[in-house]
């Protein structure tokens, strides 16, 4: 528990993080009420810290998760309540921008094991506290490790691409979504994974997952091949300010 600490104290030092973040998609299953944000904060090459905000109708939850050589290490979890207010017509209304914490719970792990935990306050009205962390916070390093490890290839894919052959059929990258467009008609929205020079593009609705080699890629061209048509050709796409 002394190390532990003494590792959260020094994590919460770090002054100049790199910061990624993932599209609430790829961390909710279902939409916030009033937003969701997710940041991975990297030192050193490594993730150190996560802090994860969902906006739930009566609360925001704030999640903050601790690594150390890559372990999960602290979770700090609270609820956040919002306060009320009057409206201009004497209603009671919910303040989104102010809130107090009403619960809050700290988990400490060694090796993957809970080996400690501290619960303060009573949960919020019809918000169910958290309590398994560790699968959860692995898969979102995963996700966050990718985007740091491919990070020039993310930031040079941000933007619109028309096709050369096919100039009626464009994409348009944002963060880590596609969105697919044709005669000036959207088709489709995918989440992007990069992996090996590998675009995975997937979507929820047809659980299909569409896989391009990148052959080469810079600030004004694509090339990518389909690799699910072993005869097709290249693809070239320009880049469109």
């Amino acid at each position: 528990m002394s190390n532990i600490k003494d590792q959260i104290e020094i994590i919460d030092s770090y002054m100049e993080s790199d910061v990624f973040s993932l599209d609430p998609e790829e961390f909710l299953d279902q939409m916030a009420d009033h937003g969701a944000e997710l940041n991975g904060y990297y030192e050193h090459e490594r993730l150190k810290k996560i802090i994860r905000k969902i906006g739930m109708p009566n609360a925001m939850v704030v999640t903050v998760f601790y690594f150390w050589n890559d372990q999960l290490i602290h979770v700090n979890y609270k609820q956040r309540q919002y306060m009320e207010r009057r409206n201009e017509a004497g209603q009671v209304v919910m303040d989104y921008s102010n809130a107090f914490t009403k619960f809050e719970s700290d988990h400490f792990f060694n090796k993957g094991e809970e080996i400690d935990k501290k619960v303060t306050g009573k949960p919020v009205d019809n918000v169910e506290p958290e309590e398994v962390f560790v699968s959860y916070s692995l898969r979102m390093k995963a996700l966050l490790d990718n985007k740091f490890e491919n990070r020039s290839t993310y930031e040079t894919l941000q933007g619109k691409w028309v096709n050369v052959r096919f100039p009626d059929e464009h994409m348009i990258f944002e963060e880590t979504i596609r969105f697919n467009f044709r005669e000036g008609k959207f088709l489709k929205r995918l989440k992007v994974k990069i992996k090996d020079s590998i675009m995975y593009c997937s979507s929820p609705k047809d659980e299909y997952v569409y896989k391009y080699k990148i052959e080469s890629l810079n600030e004004y061209e694509l090339v990518v091949k389909d690799l699910q048509d072993s005869s097709s050709d290249l693809v070239l796409y320009k880049k469109e300010e």
